[in-house]
């Protein structure tokens, strides 16, 4: 009876596996040499063949796979083309021959027998491992470096592009996919308007892992690409310009309320700062920084170590700022004059109207698209083309994303159908001038504007950005004068801007809430309502 073969027939890569003809090449081979030698190969032995990687150190399933089934009595011998495809590495050559060794495995080269226990026959397999080896090093030194020097020249030479982005090989220039931008561009308005990443990420039908990446890290203008291949000692990373997706302030501030959010969602808070990342420095733009000192007293500072340096180096006494900042609402609020001139700027807002409107329009299209698709896989089930587990494997994905679009849907109406009502809001402000009247005039209601009602006035007032794309919040600049060492803007809702200095001794917040004393904080800058 003639020996039982098992063929080890690898490729390098998938591109030789797909489109080559090196396996039915080798198979063919195989066969001849396998009827020369009167041998026969088990259908069990043909699983040894497939793509695998020739570069040192990588995984190779399929001879690990031969090497434990050489002592289960499943074949007599392996046999190969040519060496290069037996190894490319000599210590795993020599472990595998071992093995081989050890089970009485013959092996063979086309039709030569090598005996594994001639010391010359075991010299030369190992010689063609250290030339394939070498080849093999040489060949890996050359793709990284080539890939390094295109990624030099600004040329994408490793994985996928970056998301959002594309590049025309031809011309050697990069592009922007209009759909995944305007997908980003959404996702971080959305974001930086309080809505969850996951949510968002549900509707975008992405992981709302990527999509976080995309947002902080890959949205800017440049990708970094790291090569990396201890082998030829290379370890270089190479950073490319690419066209950005979101503008660098947007990155910076959904960065900061990344960090804000998980700061707050890993615990309590120890110090309530109402002006939370609504605080600005006037002159750079960076969010200011909420500080205790040593005895307990909160404060707001600039942050340091930034890339771009600001004169802005003294601490404003969060007591200070934040009581200037509630008096000046409440007076914005209660003065129907400014509230009216305001709203011929703000009322109607046609583009962001119209902005909505678009959303609508899209996201109802998203929910168009998602229906289809969840009746389609309903009818591939009614076929029985899909069986039961299948279904449900895809259902419930479906079903969560229509539950985020309609959750979207449902908010963009409602924002629609409340525009601002010039005459409602002439009421509300006649409403607030009565309250700030009756604080005023009562202690026991000034206690009752407590830290919570607080924040929701400031986050209601500073809620979105202004029409150059700045958030709107207050802004803080520091002077020379020891007198007034701090001046501000407060930016509302509105388009409502107001100057003013804050002064080394402030009065205290009943003081400035005194329809009497209106003012008195602003000192040399009068309150004023810039267009």
């Amino acid at each position: 009876m003639g020996l039982r073969f098992a063929p080890l027939i690898r490729v390098s890569t998938e591109g030789q596996a797909s489109k080559g003809e090196s396996l039915r090449t080798q198979t063919t081979q195989i066969k001849q040499y396998v009827k020369s030698l009167g041998g026969t190969v088990p259908e069990c032995c043909w699983k040894y063949s497939g793509q695998e990687h020739a570069t040192p150190d990588q995984e190779r399933a399929k001879l690990e796979q031969l090497l434990s089934d050489s002592g289960k009595g499943k074949f007599d011998a392996v046999i190969v083309c040519d060496t290069s495809r037996w190894s490319r590495d000599n210590q795993k050559s020599k472990q595998g021959l071992e093995i081989l060794r050890n089970n009485n495995i013959k092996f063979f080269v086309g039709t030569m027998e090598y005996d594994l226990f001639n010391p010359e026959h075991s010299f030369i397999l190992g010689m063609s491992a250290e030339v394939g080896e070498l080849q093999a090093r040489q060949q890996a030194l050359k793709s990284i470096t080539n890939r390094i020097e295109r990624a030099k020249r600004g040329i994408p030479s490793s994985g996928n592009l970056p998301y959002g982005r594309t590049f025309d090989r031809k011309t050697e220039t990069w592009g922007i996919d209009p759909e995944k931008h305007k997908n980003i561009k959404w996702a971080a308005e959305r974001y930086l308007a309080g809505e969850s990443i996951v949510h968002l990420a549900k509707i975008l039908d992405m992981n709302f892992t990527n999509l976080w990446k995309i947002l902080n890290h890959r949205s800017g203008t440049e990708w970094e690409i790291r090569f990396r291949n201890k082998k030829v000692n290379i370890d270089e990373t190479v950073t490319m310009q690419i066209p950005p997706l979101l503008d660098e302030a947007t990155i910076q501030a959904i960065k900061e309320q990344g960090q804000a959010n998980k700061t707050y969602e890993h615990g309590v808070i120890k110090h309530k700062y109402l002006l939370s990342r609504m605080i600005f420095c006037q002159e750079c733009g960076y969010t200011l920084m909420g500080q205790a000192n040593h005895g307990g007293r909160l404060y707001y500072r600039h942050p340091k170590h930034r890339k771009h340096d600001c004169i802005f180096k003294k601490w404003i006494p969060a007591k200070k700022i934040e009581d200037a900042v509630i008096a000046t609402l409440f007076h914005t609020f209660g003065d129907v004059d400014r509230i009216e001139k305001a709203i011929k700027r703000a009322v109607p807002n046609l583009e962001e109207v119209n902005g909505l409107q678009e959303e609508h329009t899209e996201l109802e299209q998203k929910k168009s698209e998602v229906t289809r698709e969840r009746d389609n896989l309903i009818n591939l089930a009614a076929k029985g083309i899909l069986d039961e587990r299948e279904v449900e494997s895809k259902i419930k994905g479906i079903r969560t994303r229509l539950q985020a679009i309609d959750t979207r849907l449902e908010q963009v109406g409602d924002i629609l159908s409340s525009r601002p009502d010039p005459d409602k809001i002439k009421r509300k402000s006649r409403l607030a001038k009565a309250v700030i009247a009756d604080v005023a005039r009562s202690r026991t209601a000034l206690e009752r504007l407590d830290y919570e009602r607080k924040k929701k006035l400031v986050q209601h007032a500073f809620s979105g950005k202004d029409a150059e794309g700045n958030r709107l919040g207050v802004y803080v600049r520091q002077t020379d004068d020891p007198e007034h060492p701090f001046t501000f803007e407060v930016r509302g809702i509105l388009e409502t801007i107001i100057s003013g200095n804050l002064p080394k001794d402030l009065p205290d917040l009943t003081e400035l809430l005194d329809e009497d004393t209106k003012g008195s904080f602003v000192c040399h800058l009068p309150e004023q309502v810039l267009p």
